[in-house]
């Protein structure tokens, strides 16, 4: 057999395993989900990037048992919630004299996931617009907003937002709510351009900046999408999270049932790295640089990333099995 023949080989018993790795989440994920193991955690700012403390915050899950999470912000408008199901949750932050804030995310239950950071706005005092009276009416339109796009008519959900922002045309982080509305709608271009308004006032805007990012990768131009994240981890620079979702992104969308060695793995074991950086025994990230490289066609440092994972891992790792299969296939191809 030929070197390259001997390398498809490997390459096939990689995906192989790839694939039994995706049966094995679909069958262990849901009992982690139900033990309701996953932990949040975050931080709120105001506008001018101070800590909120005293804000409730209430995630739901129609689908999860218990349905419903609560917490709020300490010192330095931190929070942390734990309990959680596997799946996807809404979470909805809400401060008297603030603008209530939501955004829907997705949240395991098996890995560590990434800090939730928001910011809210003030609800100006006084604000009216022909016939809108004050504050409270303004609240009142952008929680109408809300209720439409958890209905799914985001069209109607943006009218709402953005006669709120007629209103209110100081407060910024409303363009995030709209940049949210027309991304569910499928919009790209529009969520985009809001996006980029909620940036242009405030830069460092993690939401925004993390979705103009992912929109890019799922577009393909990863160079358009590098800025974005970078910003994302300069606010959360020392959460191994943050670094280790960015390079899933850079490998699910280049690689995956791909069986041939595909140069933009570089990209996603960069972050993995990055990860590792902040916390040698990141297991998942571990793994992930084990398959990158081996798309790489790097298959003596991809032996050295399953043997750490296999030296870190604990007995009852759901993983392990998998991992030493993969070990086997390689050093045996």
């Amino acid at each position: 057999m030929t070197a390259t023949a001997s390398l498809r080989s490997v390459y096939r018993t990689i995906f192989l395993v790839l694939v039994a790795v995706l049966t094995v989440s679909v069958l262990v994920q849901p009992a982690a989900a139900q033990r309701g193991v996953g932990r949040m955690q975050g931080i709120v700012l105001d506008a001018d990037g101070n800590g909120l403390e005293g804000v409730q915050i209430v995630a739901t899950n129609p689908s999860a048992t218990p349905n419903t999470r609560t917490g709020d912000t300490r010192n330095g408008g931190r929070w942390a919630i734990v309990g959680f199901s596997r799946g996807d949750w809404k979470f909805e932050f809400t401060k008297e004299g603030y603008i209530p804030f939501d955004i829907n995310t997705t949240v395991s239950a098996a890995n560590r996931n990434p800090p939730l950071n928001v910011t809210m706005a003030l609800i100006p005092e006084g604000m009216a617009v022909e016939g809108v009276g004050n504050a409270a009416v303004n609240q009142e339109l952008f929680e109408e907003a809300v209720a439409l796009s958890d209905a799914g008519d985001y069209a109607g959900a943006v009218a709402k937002y953005e006669e709120f922002m007629v209103a209110n045309p100081h407060l910024d982080a409303v363009h995030g709510n709209i940049g949210n509305a027309y991304r569910d709608a499928g919009d790209v271009e529009k969520a985009r351009e809001a996006y980029e308004k909620l940036l242009a006032a405030e830069p460092d805007n993690v939401m925004a900046n993390y979705n103009m990012g992912e929109m890019f990768v799922e577009a393909g131009d990863m160079e358009e999408a590098l800025p974005y994240f970078e910003a994302v981890l300069q606010q959360n620079p020392d959460d191994p999270a943050v670094y280790y979702n960015v390079a899933e992104l850079y490998f699910s969308q280049q690689v995956l049932g791909c069986l041939e060695p595909v140069p933009e793995c570089l990209g996603a074991i960069s972050y993995y790295n990055r990860a590792l950086e902040t916390d040698p025994n990141y297991l998942p990230a571990h793994m992930q640089i084990g398959f990158a490289l081996v798309r790489l066609g790097d298959i003596d440092n991809a032996v050295l990333a399953f043997e750490k994972y296999v030296e870190l891992a604990p007995e009852d790792d759901a993983q392990l099995p998998i991992v030493k299969d993969v070990l086997a296939a390689l050093r045996t191809g």
